[in-house]
């Protein structure tokens, strides 16, 4: 017997036990008529409950549905209003804290749906962090881990990766500023280190063909072989990355690009690198055009 709003008289008897909130996936509702269904993060006391649920949105909900003529449940007028910003942060392995990659302005709900193309991850774990921004404060809504696995090198702009497989070598040589004076008077010479100069030169050979469907495309490996040659030449530093977790800013340095073959389709293509930021520093890149925000810098 269903007495209001409770069964045999008792005041808690049809009231929910306690659920985890991490571990729901789904919330059905059938066979009746429903004017509201609200779902939050934290404990409502049931005493003094007066049925009237609260329109105002807190980072415990969950999820609010009012069936106004449609299923919408979320709180998109609501964040339209008070989120000035969305903000992706990420953080790897090498990072002590989180670093700002990528921030959008809302003006729109539409302006809540982007897509982001992180070419810059390097092997292993990565976590990445979606911000709201509300009056000027970060609010962290949620971060997710991903596994980061590739098996080749890779060279990447902000909108473009090419994959390095084949015939590939790869050398580095690490300079530093150190001179060496003789003295007289001195069995042994002075050791002066100028400047706090340090960085990696490279070289780096491969054949550059294309990959679809799991088959090289050799027969047009000239043709992708010329795109990959306006993407060297074009003057903007790289990133260069790879299966071994190490990460790169370069620029491609020397003179030519040199190749040798033993076959029209089997062309090995040879050119240097020198690293010219620190890939994981936002500031450097800013600076160098990966990213279009410093704000972390």
């Amino acid at each position: 017997m269903f007495l209001g709003k409770t069964f045999a008289a008792s005041s808690s008897a049809l009231v929910s036990p306690l659920q985890d909130t991490n571990t729901v996936q789904s919330i059905t509702i059938a066979n009746g008529i429903f004017d509201e269904l609200y779902v939050s993060a934290e404990i409502i006391p049931m005493s003094g409950f007066d049925g009237i649920i609260s329109k105002f949105w807190d980072f415990a909900t969950r999820l609010h549905a009012l069936f106004n003529g449609n299923l919408l449940a979320g709180n998109i007028q609501f964040a339209t209003e008070s989120v000035e910003k969305i903000r992706i942060k990420k953080r790897t392995r090498h990072d002590r804290n989180f670093q700002t990659i990528f921030e959008k302005e809302i003006e729109k709900p539409e302006d809540f749906s982007f897509k982001l193309m992180d070419y810059f991850e390097p092997v292993g774990e990565i976590e990445y962090m979606y911000i709201a921004v509300v009056l000027g404060i970060e609010n962290r809504t949620s971060i997710n881990k991903i596994q980061s696995k590739f098996s080749s090198y890779f060279l990447c702009e902000r909108d473009a990766s090419y994959p390095m497989c084949l015939d590939r070598e790869f050398s580095k040589q690490l300079n530093q500023n150190v001179a060496v004076v003789n003295t007289w008077g001195r069995k042994y010479p002075l050791i002066v280190k100028n400047g706090t100069i340090k960085y990696y030169n490279m070289s780096m050979s491969c054949t550059f063909v294309e990959r679809k469907d799991f088959e090289y495309n050799f027969e047009n490996s000239w043709d992708y072989r010329n795109i990959i040659y306006d993407f060297l030449t074009n003057g903007n530093p790289k990133i260069l990355k790879d299966n071994m977790g190490n990460i790169y800013m370069v620029a491609i340095t020397g003179d030519a690009i040199t190749e040798e073959s033993d076959h029209p389709l089997h062309v090995i293509s040879n050119f240097e690198l020198t690293e010219c930021g620190d890939a994981y520093y936002v500031g450097d890149l800013y600076d160098n055009n990966f990213i279009d925000t410093d704000i972390d810098r």
